[in-house]
């Protein structure tokens, strides 16, 4: 078993106060494999969102988190929706390796 260490965004997690604009709405969750993903990006600064999503597995007592995943690159996005976006590829790759490895 590989263990990784789980690295914590160092920008703010949310926009600044007041009107969140239309393009910072999040991302609704969605099921991919059996799997729930929830599309979770940040605010880094004024500009730009870093692609973010929590991966959780259905158990006899509901949903439980498995991971948070970051993109891999260091791409920024002007709004949440795309950032989401990525964060949804992302975990879609995840999962698709997950589900290979467990076959083998």
């Amino acid at each position: 078993m590989v263990t990784r260490r789980v690295l914590r965004p160092t920008g703010t997690i949310a926009p600044p106060p007041g009107p969140v604009p239309r393009q910072a709405l999040a991302t609704k969750e969605m099921t991919y494999k059996g799997y729930r993903i929830e599309p979770e990006s940040y605010y880094v600064n004024s500009t730009a969102w870093s692609a973010r999503a929590v991966v959780s597995t259905k158990t006899e007592n509901g949903w439980s988190r498995l991971a948070p995943l970051y993109s891999t690159n260091t791409a920024r996005f002007p709004t949440r929706e795309e950032a989401d976006r990525c964060a949804l590829e992302v975990a879609q790759a995840w999962i698709d390796a997950a589900v290979a490895r467990r076959l083998d």
